[in-house]
């Protein structure tokens, strides 16, 4: 491990020594978790809110932009997770630090981590310049490929605005201030559902640009949201200078200033290492889901509009458990902060049951009403008629797959990074992929394979990631 200054610095622990936390009561901790799970849940909804946005206007336009919006989307969302992942540096340093009460230094995080964002989120979105050969190459229609691919090219500019949200966002969510994320998020899906109805269908001397108008619209959407958070976190938070926000601030963490290039990228190695795994662990995700979406692609139009409504149910309760998860990591870094072992420990377990608790709630209701549900989303008989018989299906992955990244984040809160990364890699492509090709194509299933797929892949994971983190909850916790 690379020796540094701060929190990170290198040492043989002393499980004898170290200062016992006074004991929290079960209640305590559910409270805590809800209370910062809260807005963070809001928060992630509202995100996948402005894509579930762009799905319900599209679905009240034509099948075929609702396809070609939803194959563009397919890679666009996979490296938003990549850019969640290598982000998520922030968020683990930064929840560190506040545990162990070093607030002076944590300015020092967000400030080095706004360029990183920019580096990070303008090379993903030069990537998706080149969606369209990947989606000729993948067998996809040629003329759903260029509109597809015209689309993701426009998206991509979203995604060093969505870098600079997502840095703001998550600093402020580790030092559990989530209500002011979760603000910019519900008023940007007021912007982004304005601008969504003007572009798609026009209005005076706009045109209406179907798919191509979402693109726009959420392009615009993440310049609100990047310029929006982070102004407020320079200029508005009271206590800024406490928290090392003004000129004066000291570094911390072994970030120092780095006043060239090369001197900054070493200087934020502390930053930049935690992300590494996460964003190879979100991109064999993402970029799995992303896979299912062109082996969808290979069934129709018809199959992709369906697909796209689908995925809508598991997303957006997902986004819930992501959020639980989020609290969860943010509750054991700041147990492990303090060196609280029983409060590391309760901090994964509430976040595990919470979850389930949430998902499986919605999927009964997936049970009991799933054509009016789906009526939400689309208003195109062929596409409601497809998909009401597969929810069932997305209602049993969902409780599986939200208990799964609840018991990763539990894992990264405590350090452990690689390891998740390689389970990930085993549940999502060797299980996962293979599954849903088998499924949807060799066996016949269509697009209910693709969710039966998911199904399987998110037990296997959250098996294991729940043995994982049993065993990292015992390991010896480090003074400060």
């Amino acid at each position: 491990m690379t020796t540094v200054r701060g929190p990170f610095r290198d040492r043989s622990p002393q499980p004898q020594s170290l200062p016992q936390s006074p004991p929290q009561s079960l209640r305590h901790h559910i409270l805590r978790t809800l209370t910062l799970a809260g807005p963070v849940v809001v928060a992630r909804v509202g995100m996948v809110g402005l894509s579930s946005t762009d799905v319900i206007v599209l679905g009240r336009a034509n099948a075929e932009a609702l396809a070609a919006y939803v194959l563009a989307a397919a890679p666009f969302e996979s490296l938003i997770a990549t850019l969640s992942g290598l982000l998520l540096g922030v968020p683990v340093v930064a929840a560190r630090l506040f545990g162990a009460g070093d607030t002076h230094t944590l300015g020092s995080i967000w400030r080095r981590a706004l360029p990183y964002a920019l580096l990070v989120g303008g090379c993903l979105g030069g990537a998706l310049q080149a969606a369209e050969p990947l989606f000729l190459w993948s067998g996809q229609d040629p003329v759903l490929s260029a509109h597809a691919g015209a689309v993701a090219r426009v998206l991509g500019m979203a995604l060093p605005l969505l870098g600079l949200f997502l840095v703001s966002a998550s600093f402020l969510e580790a030092i559990n201030r989530p209500k002011l994320g979760m603000v910019a998020v519900l008023l940007a899906n007021l912007a982004n559902l304005g601008l969504n109805v003007l572009f798609v269908f026009g209005a005076g001397p706009i045109p209406a640009m179907g798919a191509l108008g979402c693109a726009i619209a959420t392009v615009l959407t993440a310049g609100l949201l990047a310029a929006g958070l982070g102004l407020y976190v320079r200029f508005g938070l009271k206590d800024r200078a406490a928290l090392g926000l003004t000129g004066a601030a000291s570094d911390g963490a072994g970030i120092g200033r780095g006043r060239t290039l090369p001197g900054w990228w070493r200087a934020i190695t502390p930053l930049r290492q935690p992300g590494y795994a996460a964003g190879l662990s979100y991109t064999l995700e993402a970029g799995a889901f992303s896979t299912l979406t062109l082996v969808v692609g290979l069934l129709g139009t018809l199959a992709l509009a369906i697909n796209g409504v689908l995925f809508q149910f598991l997303v957006i309760p997902f986004m819930v458990a992501f959020g639980l998860a989020t609290a969860t990591q943010v509750r054991v870094g700041n147990a492990w902060g303090r060196t609280d072992a029983r409060g590391l420990w309760l901090a994964g377990w509430i976040g595990l049951a919470l979850t389930v608790l949430v998902t499986g709630s919605v999927a009964l209701a997936y049970l009991v009403a799933p054509a009016p549900l789906v009526r939400l989303f689309t208003t195109e008989d062929a596409v409601i008629a497809g998909a009401v018989p597969i929810l069932a299906w997305v209602a049993l992955a969902l409780v599986f797959d939200g208990g799964q990244t609840v018991m990763n984040h539990a894992c990264r809160g405590r350090g452990d990074t690689w390891v998740p990364t390689g389970l990930h890699l085993i549940s999502y492509w060797g299980i996962l992929v293979p599954a849903a090709i088998l499924l949807t194509l060799t066996a016949g299933q269509g697009v209910a394979g693709i969710f039966q797929a998911v199904a399987l892949a998110s037990v296997v994971s959250l098996v294991a990631m729940t043995l994982r983190f049993i065993k990292v909850a015992r390991w010896p916790l480090e003074p400060d």
